[in-house]
């Protein structure tokens, strides 16, 4: 799936609403019933040696880590602070066994470096998100209010 697979994309089946068809469904998200409970849980939290019994071995596939978000930007930020710090170490002090432990210091942290940053970046871009659907929900109900007093 993507743009250099032979399968293609899946296309949506969403078609467009008209203004008076939505009219009597408006439906806000705080309105619908809650999937999970959010009260205080009896159950206590799982333990690490309940955690490592659920672990199977599908679990650490390669497929699994190239599907979390920004693995693949902290693996090549590792990448390049590996490169680079093996390389100008190597030329600098001409001592191969000096650089390859300076790679491998760069690439454990440039991959955290990566990963901090790209996690950053998602953290704020929801937060914006957030702010966004608030507002939205807001305008909305605004909206519901003006037609419920005329």
């Amino acid at each position: 799936m993507g743009w250099f697979s032979r399968t293609p994309a899946r296309v949506s089946t969403a078609k467009e609403v008209t203004p008076e068809e939505a009219k009597g469904r408006t439906q806000l998200l705080e309105d619908l019933e809650p999937k999970f409970e959010d009260g205080p849980q009896s159950r206590q939290p799982p333990t690490v040696t309940e955690a490592v019994k659920l672990l199977q071995w599908s679990d650490i596939s390669l497929d699994r880590y190239f599907g979390m978000p920004c693995f693949r930007e902290a693996m090549l930020t590792g990448f390049q602070a590996m490169g680079v710090l093996g390389v100008v170490t190597l030329v600098i002090h001409k001592n191969p066994s000096r650089s390859v432990k300076w790679g491998l210091g760069g690439f454990f942290l440039g991959s955290v470096v990566g990963w901090e940053q790209c996690r950053s970046l998602r953290r704020r871009s929801f937060a914006t998100v957030e702010a966004a659907r608030r507002k939205n929900q807001e305008v909305v109900r605004q909206k519901l209010e003006e037609e419920g007093t005329k």
